[in-house]
């Protein structure tokens, strides 16, 4: 059974760095972005563990209707083990409204492992054209947005666009 603990200041750098090792940096934060996140009360930073031994983390904002899955990753050494799969449901448990996360275009073989391991979870890919806002300023990141339980309509992904851009893309200084 796995579960699920906040990181804390204790053991935020760990799970930076296994961040940093799962995501390219045009997909995630500089160290003192992520760690200003903390703050904020929408955002849960969460190590995944089975038993005692932590196996990956999730990164997740808690908004208007919806959870956004702004990160995912299991550790190199524990994939294939099921635990995304488990913590994906343990979202769906603690939450139980829609869930929205970005997954790359299915264009390598891990890309398309990753979008069936999300549609085996029951995640719809939506159609609509889709830019992931820098975190570092620059160009966006042309990415997928797939949904939990059903596929978005306009109006549920013009709110997930509003709700994301005033929060996980919310750069310092933004008003």
């Amino acid at each position: 059974m796995i579960r699920f603990e906040n990181v804390n200041e204790e053991t935020f750098s760990a799970v930076y760095e296994k961040m940093c090792a799962a995501f390219p940096l045009e997909e995630r934060r500089e160290f003192t972005d992520q760690s200003e996140c903390m703050t904020d009360k929408r955002f849960r930073f969460l190590e995944i563990y089975e038993n005692a031994d932590p196996v990956g983390f999730i990164a997740l904002w808690v908004l208007c209707g919806f959870v956004f899955i702004e990160h995912l990753a299991i550790d190199e050494d524990k994939r294939a083990g099921g635990y995304g799969t488990r913590a994906i449901e343990l979202v769906k448990e603690l939450y139980n409204v829609p869930l929205i996360l970005e997954a790359e275009a299915p264009e390598t073989e891990q890309q398309i492992k990753r979008i069936r391991f999300y549609e085996r979870l029951g995640f719809k890919v939506n159609s609509y054209p889709y830019e992931q806002p820098s975190y570092h300023g620059g160009d966006g990141v042309p990415l997928l947005v797939l949904s939990y339980p059903v596929l978005l309509n306009c109006e549920e992904f013009e709110n997930f666009i509003a709700e994301t851009r005033n929060s996980a893309y919310k750069k310092k200084g933004d008003t």
